[in-house]
């Protein structure tokens, strides 16, 4: 029996809408994965100040000089003045409703700002958050932690998961007996076709690469990076 293709095509979907993706001829779809453990070596950190007060003057200056004391802290852990962004200053004015007069009542004025940090020496991590909390930051909204040189990383396991695929391509073609005729088509992202690619039982892993952490209390593990490869050989039957 003659192979057309390892995997099925929807019946009901035009040949026509995939012409650009796939080959009329006999064809393989593989796809090519690699992933690698690093460890973050900066965080992006987001916190808050938030008072309440029925006087506005008061509420506003409480804000104003903890964020002052935060800002001089980000900058004594030198942190860059490009990595330090102050928001602008948020008022909202609270009423609570009253059972008895059957009215809403003003309640204070609720005062907040918003600091956002780009930390690069993430073992000051810890020290830094408790220094924050004592200069009476009270909002911890999150901490993304990153990889500073991702990009570096993320162009090697493309080349790893390329190299997968090109296994996926060779074990595929063996197990059928057929042979690779030529690379056809490859992209970095899934392509639109109504089909899966055949993957191999376990994807390619890079060597980790420790390039921080982050002690006691406040280890954040690793990351993981992945890179995938879709592409399509034609073979000969």
């Amino acid at each position: 029996m003659k192979i057309c293709s390892i995997v099925l095509t929807a019946a009901l979907l035009s040949a026509q809408s995939f012409a650009s993706s796939l080959p009329s001829q006999p064809h393989l779809y593989v796809q090519g994965n690699a992933h690698m453990q690093v460890q973050p070596d900066r965080a992006v950190i987001r916190v808050a100040i938030t008072e309440k007060s029925k006087s506005l003057s008061d509420a506003k200056k409480r804000v104003d000089d903890v964020m002052a004391n935060a800002i001089s802290i980000a900058k004594n852990h030198k942190i860059k003045l490009d990595n330090i962004h102050a928001e602008q200053l948020n008022v909202y004015r609270q009423t609570r409703y009253n059972r008895t007069t059957n009215q809403d009542e003003f309640d204070g004025f609720r005062v907040s700002r918003s600091l956002t940090l780009k930390l690069e020496q993430i073992e000051s991590y810890p020290v830094l958050l408790q220094k924050l909390v004592d200069a009476g930051i009270n909002e911890f909204n999150n901490t993304q932690f990153e990889v500073s040189n991702k990009s570096a990383l993320m162009k090697s396991l493309k080349k790893v998961a390329i190299k997968d695929a090109k296994l996926a391509a060779k074990e595929l073609a063996s197990d059928f007996d057929v042979k690779l005729d030529g690379l056809y088509s490859v992209s970095f992202s899934p392509m639109e076709i109504p089909r899966a690619p055949y993957v191999r039982a376990e994807s390619m892993k890079v060597m980790s690469s420790d390039s921080g952490s982050v002690e006691n209390a406040y280890n954040t593990g690793a990351l993981t990076l992945r890179a995938q490869v879709y592409a399509v050989y034609t073979i000969n039957n």
